[in-house]
């Protein structure tokens, strides 16, 4: 049987929550407080607006904001802050905040079936940050990015043909939204992790919950193409389920 395995980037292998923290107190030193409140209002207006991140867009309309209120006053000072701004934002160190066994359990995977990244994010920004956290060399080069993935499973098909998928994600809704189109081909795994940690999930389950993305190391190539399988004591951090 032909596997392959679609890892999701943001709080499943990087603590995005962590690093967004961190990138917080980095504007804030940069732009003041102020200046960090107003970026972060941008990106989650522009979120709102469009349904995804898009941090180009953010720092284009934080430049924009600026440039109407003339801060700071000095033209030269406004141009050095929004490189500054650039490089901070572009050049952010996110190999620093991946979960641990993040990469073991992509090398782990890759033993066993084709591995790849199936992100959502703006097309500038996002591809950036998975090569930066070393990610793409981690699945050698196998990333798609989309605006919102569920819109696009037929050219992760196309892209990746298999028998069988199994799909490892944070977002409950997510996994809900891919197994109603692609039904008995897919396993889906819920890492608990990130803002759904502690999610109520709504039926249908996903056939398997791991505490951490280290936990997948665990579980077998047959683990993630068989369903209802009983629990080993080797795999007490994984909830199993049926679909």
């Amino acid at each position: 049987m032909e596997l392959t395995v679609l890892f999701d980037v943001d709080n499943t292998l990087l603590d995005n929550d962590r690093a967004k923290r961190a990138l917080d107190a980095r504007l804030a030193e940069l732009l003041g407080a102020a200046g960090a409140a107003r970026f972060w209002g941008d990106y989650e207006a522009i979120r709102a607006e469009t349904g995804m991140v898009n941090i180009p867009l953010t720092m284009a309309r934080y430049d924009e904001a600026m440039e109407e209120g003339a801060e700071p006053a000095d033209p030269g000072a406004r141009r050095r802050q929004r490189f500054a701004l650039a490089d901070l934002v572009m050049g952010f160190p996110y190999g620093e905040f991946l979960y641990p066994g993040a990469l073991d359990a992509i090398a782990y995977a890759r033993t066993f079936a084709r591995v790849a990244i199936l992100s959502e994010g703006d097309p500038t920004f996002q591809p950036s940050k998975i090569w930066r956290a070393g990610l793409d060399h981690a699945v050698a080069g196998n990333v798609l990015v989309f605006d919102h993935k569920i819109d696009h499973l037929a050219e992760v098909v196309a892209a990746f043909p298999a028998d069988h998928y199994v799909l490892v994600e944070d977002k409950p809704d997510i996994l809900r939204e891919t197994r109603s189109q692609l039904g008995e081909r897919l396993t889906t795994v819920f890492v608990r992790q990130g803002k759904y940690a502690d999610a109520v999930l709504a039926p249908p389950p996903p056939d398997i919950e791991l505490a951490t993305i280290g936990d997948l190391l665990t579980l077998g190539p047959g683990d993630l193409t068989a369903k209802h399988i009983p629990l080993t004591p080797a795999k007490a951090a994984c909830i199993l389920r049926g679909p």
